[in-house]
C-alpha cells in the first residue's frame, strides 16, 4: 500500500460527499482511506462501494489530534496523507504528489481555501473566491524550504497545517511522532515541526491541491477549531509555539524567523487583545508565561516588524502586563481615530454606535424601507398608507431611499440610504418597518420594535436551506441568523411560508398569520376604476387586453461586478404579429436587467415598466401573467386570473441553479411551456386553459392565499403598532 489517507471525521454529513468524491476519483488509485469517528455515527458511505475505505473509533469525543493518533495506528502505507473531513482534493492531488515523493521524507503539496463545494468550486470557484475576496495566489517565496513555506503560507499561526502533505510513515514511526491530544486548536504545530525537523528531505509540489473547505454555515455547521474561546486558545498558542520549537536548531535564523513572525503577529492580535480584556490576576498569568515564551524569540524576526509589535515584545519580555495593555489600548485607539478621520463611512458607523445609539428614543417616528430604499412600494407602502388614512398626524414618518427622492403620497420625510441622516434616524427611532435585511451592524435598542414584511412567497431555497451560497457573500448565512435576531414580528403569506420561514431564517419570533398587506389591493371593492386609472397613467389602451411577463433573476445572468447578461426568449415580434389586435404586454424584470430591454421596436404593443415601483399595480390590470420560477405568480394567483409557465430551462434551473421548495410539475396552476408558439397557442384558447387548470389552481389558492383577506394591512397594523382601529 502506497498510501494511508487519515480522514478525522466529527459529523460533517454535509460535507463528507465531496470529501469521499475527490477521493475516489484520483488518478492514483493505491491507497487506503481510514476514517476516523471521533466521538459520533459512521456516515453511510454505500455509495463508496469501490473506495477501500476502514473504519476506526477514538475511545470519545477526543478532537481531532486524537482521531488521527488512531489513524496512524491503523495505517498500512508507506505514506500518510491526512484529510478533514469538509476538505477535498483535485482529481490529481495523490499522483502529483507521489510523483514527488521522497522516501525518508516530506512532498507538500498547495492548499487553497474556499467557500464553496467540490463541484462548484471546479466549475467557477476561482472566479466566485475572487469576487469575495478570496486570493488564489502562489507564494512567491523558496517553497522548498519547508520551514519558510508552510508557516508563511497560514494567515495566521493556527493557520500552520500538516494538510496537504504526503508525509513518510518510517519518518513518524521511528521517531515515534504523535499529536498532542491535550492541544485541542494547535495540535498540527509541533507535530509538523518533528516532521520537519527528521525529515531527510521536503520538497514542494505546487500541483498537489488540496481545497480547505471554509464553513458558510457557523450556525449549525460550525468549524470545529474556530470556535471561539479566547482564553484556551491563547494559552495553546504559547504552549505550541514552545513545543514546536525545541525541534528547530536554535542557531538557523532562517528556519526561526518565519514561525517567529506568526507567532509575534498572534501576540499582536490575540494575545494582547485578551491581556486588555481580562482581569487583573488573568493579566499577571498570561503576561508571566509570555515573558517565558518570547525568550524563544531569535534575532532575525526582528527585522521583520514595525515598531508596535516592537513595543509588545518589550512589555511582555518585561513581565509588564500593565504596560502591554496600556499600549495595545492606545495603539487601538489611534487606528480608530484615524479610521473615522480618513473614511466617512467609518465615521457613520462610528456615531451610529457611540454617539447617535446612545440618544433618547422617538417614540413616535417610523422608518420605511422597500428593497433597499429603490421603490416607494411593496407591503412597507401599504402600511405607511393604511396609518396615514387612519391615524392621520399620529406618528412623524422617514423613508429610505436609495439616492433618489421617492414620491409618496403623504407627509413623510426621506433620507438616502447610509446618509449620516440615516444613521442618526435607524439609531434614534421606536419603529423600523423594512421588506428586506437591515444592515448587518444595527443595533437593536431596548423598546425599538422591527417589522420584518418580507418579500414573497418562497420557491427558490432560502439561506439555511441552502448548500452553497454562490451570489452573496460566503457569510450570508451567518450574517442573515444575526439580523433575524433583531426581527420583533415577521409577516407570513401563508403556512407554507410560515414553516420554511422558521426552518430557513431560523426564527424564532413573532409570526404574524396575516398574508401580505400588499396584496390587499388585490381584493379592493372599486378594482375596475382603479384599473383604469393605472391603464390611463401609464399610458396603455383601455380596450387592450394585458400580458404581463415576469421572469425571475437567474443566477447564472451575472458575470462580473455591474455586468449582467440576459437573453429576452420570449419573440416579442411573433407576439404582436399574431395577438397584437387584441393584446400587449408588460415587460417586468428583474432591476439589474432592467436597462440591457430595448423595446422600441415594439412601441404601442409592449412596455418595459421593470423599474415600476408596484408590481401590484401591474398584477391589478393584467389580465394573464407569463412568469416562470419567480414568486410573483403567489401574488398573482388572489385574482384568480389564468397563468403560463414559460420554464424553457427547467432542467438547468432546477438542477444547477439553487433548487425548489415545491414539486412545480405538479402544483403550478397552469401550463409549462417552452417555446413562444406554445405561448402564443395557449392564449388564444385562454379559456379552455382555465378550466383544464381549474381544478388545480383551487388546490393552489387553498394552499397559498388562504390567508389573504383584503385586510392584511389592518391586521399587522393592530399586531405591531397597538392601535385598535377606533381612532380617525
Amino acid at each position: 500500500m502506497k498510501i494511508s489517507v487519515i480522514v478525522a471525521y466529527h459529523d460533517e454529513k454535509n460535507y463528507i460527499r465531496d470529501c469521499l468524491g475527490s477521493l475516489a476519483e484520483q488518478s492514483f488509485h493505491d491507497f487506503e482511506v481510514i476514517m476516523v469517528c471521533d466521538g459520533c455515527d459512521k456516515p453511510d458511505v454505500s455509495d463508496w462501494n469501490g473506495l477501500p475505505i476502514h473504519f476506526a473509533r477514538t475511545g470519545g469525543a477526543g478532537g481531532v489530534a486524537a482521531a488521527r493518533n488512531v489513524g496512524l495506528d491503523t495505517a498500512a502505507g508507506e505514506y500518510i496523507f491526512f484529510m478533514d473531513a469538509d476538505d477535498y482534493l483535485a482529481p490529481d492531488t495523490l499522483e502529483r504528489l507521489v510523483e514527488r515523493e521522497v522516501p525518508g521524507g516530506v512532498a507538500y503539496g498547495r492548499l487553497q481555501s474556499t467557500w464553496y463545494s467540490r463541484k462548484v468550486y471546479f466549475d467557477n470557484g476561482e472566479e466566485l473566491d475572487r469576487q469575495n475576496g478570496v486570493e488564489h495566489k502562489v507564494y512567491d517565496g523558496d517553497m522548498d524550504n519547508a520551514y519558510e513555506y508552510l508557516p508563511m503560507r497560514a494567515k495566521s499561526l493556527q493557520g500552520i497545517t500538516i494538510l496537504g502533505m504526503l508525509i513518510s510513515r518510517k519518518v513518524v514511526q521511528e521517531h515515534s511522532i504523535r499529536f498532542s491530544e491535550d492541544l485541542h486548536y494547535f495540535s498540527d504545530l509541533p507535530f509538523l515541526m518533528q516532521v520537519l525537523s527528521y525529515a531527510e528531505k521536503t520538497l514542494s509540489c505546487e500541483d498537489g491541491l488540496y481545497i480547505k473547505r471554509k464553513h458558510n454555515d457557523p450556525v449549525n455547521l460550525p468549524s470545529l477549531l474556530q470556535a471561539k474561546d479566547d482564553e484556551k486558545k491563547v494559552f495553546e498558542g504559547m504552549e505550541a509555539y514552545r513545543r514546536a520549537k525545541k525541534f528547530i536548531p536554535a542557531q538557523d535564523e532562517n528556519k526561526n524567523q518565519y514561525l517567529d513572525y506568526k507567532f509575534v503577529k498572534w501576540l499582536v492580535t490575540r494575545i494582547a487583545s485578551f491581556v486588555v480584556e481580562a482581569k487583573p490576576a488573568k493579566q499577571k498569568e498570561t503576561v508571566i508565561v509570555l515573558q517565558d515564551t518570547l525568550k524563544l524569540l531569535g534575532n532575525g524576526v526582528y527585522p521583520m516588524l514595525r515598531h508596535h509589535p516592537k513595543k509588545l515584545i518589550r512589555y511582555g519580555m518585561a513581565g509588564d502586563a500593565a504596560g502591554l495593555a496600556k499600549k495595545t489600548r492606545n495603539h487601538a485607539r489611534k487606528q480608530t481615530l484615524f479610521r473615522i478621520c480618513t473614511s466617512r463611512a467609518k465615521m457613520k458607523r462610528y456615531l451610529y454606535e457611540k454617539v447617535f445609539s446612545k440618544m433618547k428614543m422617538m417614540e413616535d417616528t417610523v422608518i420605511f424601507e422597500s428593497f433597499f430604499g429603490k421603490s416607494y412600494s411593496d407591503s412597507p407602502k401599504y402600511i405607511f398608507e393604511y396609518l396615514n388614512e387612519k391615524y392621520p398626524g399620529k406618528y412623524n414618518y422617514m423613508w429610505v431611499n436609495a439616492g433618489k427622492k421617492l414620491r409618496l403620497p403623504y407627509s413623510s420625510g426621506q433620507m438616502k440610504r447610509f446618509s449620516f441622516k440615516y444613521f442618526y434616524y435607524m439609531a434614534r427611532a421606536k419603529y423600523i418597518v423594512f421588506n428586506g435585511r437591515q444592515p448587518q451592524y444595527f443595533i437593536k435598542r431596548k423598546g425599538n420594535v422591527f417589522l420584518e414584511t418580507w418579500h414573497g412567497t418562497p420557491l427558490k431555497k432560502l439561506v439555511f436551506d441552502m448548500e452553497d451560497v454562490t451570489t452573496a457573500s460566503p457569510l450570508y448565512k451567518e450574517q442573515f441568523y444575526v439580523q433575524t435576531r433583531s426581527w420583533d414580528y415577521l409577516v407570513a403569506p401563508n403556512q407554507f411560508s410560515e414553516d420554511i420561514f422558521r426552518r430557513a431564517f431560523m426564527y424564532d419570533g413573532k409570526m404574524l398569520e396575516t398574508g401580505y398587506p400588499r396584496n390587499d389591493i388585490l381584493y379592493r371593492e372599486d378594482k375596475k376604476q382603479l384599473m383604469r386609472q393605472i391603464k390611463s397613467e401609464l399610458g396603455i389602451p383601455e380596450d387592450k387586453k394585458v400580458i404581463l411577463y415576469a421572469p425571475t433573476w437567474r443566477d447564472d445572468e451575472f458575470y462580473g461586478h455591474a455586468q449582467y447578461k440576459f437573453t429576452l426568449k420570449l419573440d416579442l415580434e411573433q407576439m404582436k404579429r399574431e395577438l397584437g389586435k387584441e393584446y400587449v404586454v408588460i415587460l417586468r424584470t428583474h432591476y439589474f436587467i432592467a436597462d440591457f430591454l430595448d423595446l422600441s421596436q415594439y412601441e404601442g404593443f409592449a412596455w418595459n415598466l421593470s423599474k415600476y415601483d408596484d408590481i401590484a399595480r401591474l398584477y391589478l390590470i393584467s389580465d394573464i401573467l407569463i412568469t416562470d420560477y419567480s414568486s410573483v405568480f403567489f401574488d398573482y394567483a388572489n385574482l384568480r386570473r389564468p397563468m403560463l409557465f414559460f420554464t424553457y430551462d427547467l432542467e438547468k434551473y432546477r438542477s444547477v441553479l439553487r433548487g425548489f421548495y415545491m414539486d412545480v410539475e405538479e402544483e403550478l396552476p397552469g401550463p409549462m411551456l417552452f417555446e413562444t408558439e406554445e405561448i402564443i397557442e395557449s392564449i388564444r384558447r385562454i379559456d379552455e386553459v382555465k378550466e383544464e387548470y381549474q381544478e388545480k389552481y383551487d388546490r393552489f389558492c387553498k394552499k397559498y392565499c388562504s390567508w389573504e383577506d383584503g385586510h392584511a394591512t389592518e391586521k399587522v397594523v393592530h399586531a405591531v403598532f397597538g392601535l385598535t382601529g377606533q381612532e380617525k
